[in-house]
């Protein structure tokens, strides 16, 4: 009987899908991650469902649309819910030996039912009355060294509010990257052998704050970073190209390209340091034999500005340097060095992983499986969704991206966006109110509304159907639908 696959699931928080050597960028050093694309398939079109963090991640931990799991908010950690169905239970229930290690920011109840194993790094993954839940942060605390914790809100004096980048307190060996390290090369070494992993792997950074260690700060010249072609949107155009919700709550914004350089430079330093990561946990497989039967994903919860339009950060509407998604797939007997431009979404891990797992993919997923997109057998996706719920004046957000456009639609007052990706790729110039785009226009919002009013499978006709089928003997039911009496019926279930 040949062995199952382990799996590695990698995640990082806010990286823009072209900040990698694999994707083309002409600064940013991933040596890591790019040997794994040559190994496998780079996906060049991968879309998150969501452009903020939690909502994101529960999207690929469930297989379902925001539309469908109907979590859109951010705060969800201690949630009084429960979820057999979510990857890491699948896997688990199916024998696999379950570890999340890092940033979960789901549920609490969700992680203890799916992974065995958890070590936490983000205060996120914390009970709100007890900062020590946290496996990090009692990390720091135990080696007397928590007053430099930096990831969360900085104090008002801070260097990094003026700047929006600075050097870390703590020294590489205690920060949040090297501990997610080394906390899932002791897993693999105090595993069970006799079962395959499933490891979430799951970076905090390159999220803000960027705040590389000392021994990395000057890892990239600020001097020498190219900006991307679409830069001047902010620069020159001062985004006169958009709609006005877009000019007046434009965020983010670095006062001259060199500072924007300085602020990047901080910010591909964490990235780096992430792929240095992910490469001591690949050789650690390697060493050992594992590597070959080990199916790797990369991937982020959703994107960053990284210099496009000629800011940084995210929650500044959904463009593609937010909405779309670094993805690479890598498992045995996988094409090599193959780029796909076939559209993929993050609903699409789950059955992916439970395919390349031989485990069975529960019918509330919503996803496809990617290999056979990896492949070349099957055409990708038509169009990509995503859905967001912000504060006023934007509120709901949901966007669709197809192979040549992007529509966003805020709100019947405020209209939304559209870019042609065949002449303007780096989305500088919306064309909403184009007369010639209406037609258009109007077929990607029917597309997006007949996307998204597939919400709720959790009780819907086709779920009716089935419980019919299911309960059609039952008294209740005689009574309620088949107008069966009392009388005909107490006999039965006494």
């Amino acid at each position: 009987m040949t062995q199952r696959p382990n799996i590695l699931f990698l995640m990082s928080d806010q990286h823009n899908a072209s900040c990698m050597g694999a994707a083309g960028h002409p600064n940013v050093r991933t040596p890591s991650l790019d040997k794994v694309a040559q190994e496998g398939v780079l996906f060049t079109s991968a879309f998150a469902n969501n452009p903020i963090c939690s909502p994101s991640r529960i999207c690929f931990m469930t297989g379902q649309y925001c539309h469908t799991h109907r979590i859109l908010g951010n705060n969800n950690f201690e949630n009084d819910d429960t979820n057999p169905h979510t990857l890491g239970a699948q896997l688990r229930r199916y024998g696999y030996q379950t570890a999340l290690i890092g940033k979960a920011h789901m549920i609490k109840k969700w992680d203890e039912e799916a992974f065995e194993h958890i070590r936490y790094c983000d205060l996120a993954d914390t009970e709100r009355v007890n900062p020590l839940s946290n496996h990090y942060y009692k990390y720091l605390v135990d080696h007397g060294l928590a007053d430099q914790y930096e990831d969360g809100t900085l104090p008002k004096e801070h260097p990094y509010h003026k700047q929006r980048y600075a050097t870390a307190q703590l020294p590489y060996e205690h920060s949040l990257e090297h501990w997610t390290g080394e906390e899932t090369i002791q897993f693999l070494e105090q595993r069970d052998a006799r079962r395959p992993f499933f490891i979430h792997m799951s970076f905090e950074r390159p999220h803000p704050n960027w705040m590389p260690a000392a021994e990395h700060v000057n890892l990239y010249n600020p001097e020498e970073l190219v900006l991307p072609d679409n830069a001047f949107d902010w620069f020159e155009n001062e985004f006169s190209g958009h709609c006005e919700l877009i000019r007046t709550r434009a965020r983010n914004r670095a006062k001259s390209e060199t500072e924007l350089k300085k602020i990047l430079a901080h910010h591909f330093a964490l990235v780096t340091v992430i792929d240095m990561e992910i490469g001591r946990v690949l050789d650690w497989l390697r060493e050992h034999g594992e590597y070959e039967n080990t199916v790797v994903v990369y991937t982020a919860d959703h994107g960053d500005f990284a210099g496009d339009h000629g800011i940084y950060d995210k929650n500044m509407g959904i463009f593609e340097s937010i909405h779309r998604i670094p993805f690479i797939l890598k498992y045995p007997g996988s094409p090599q060095g193959r780029t796909c431009d076939e559209i993929i979404e993050s609903v699409d891990v789950y059955r992916t992983l439970c395919d390349l797992a031989e485990a069975p993919t529960p019918e509330c997923v919503e996803g496809r499986s990617l290999l056979p997109i990896a492949t070349g057998e099957e055409p990708g996706r038509d169009f990509a969704i995503c859905e967001w719920d912000f504060p006023p004046p934007q509120s709901r957000v949901n966007a669709i991206r197809t192979k040549r456009y992007r529509l966003v639609y805020y709100s019947h007052e405020t209209g939304g966006e559209l870019y042609d990706h065949e002449t303007d790729p780096g989305e500088t110039k919306d064309l909403w109110d184009a007369p010639a785009m209406r037609d258009v226009r109007l077929e990607l919002m029917e597309r997006l509304f007949d996307q998204i009013n597939h919400y709720s499978l959790k009780s819907d006709y086709n779920l009716d159907a089935k419980k019919v089928k299911r309960d059609r003997f039952t008294p209740s039911y005689l009574v309620h639908k088949k107008a069966k009496k009392w009388s005909e019926l107490e006999r039965l279930i006494s």
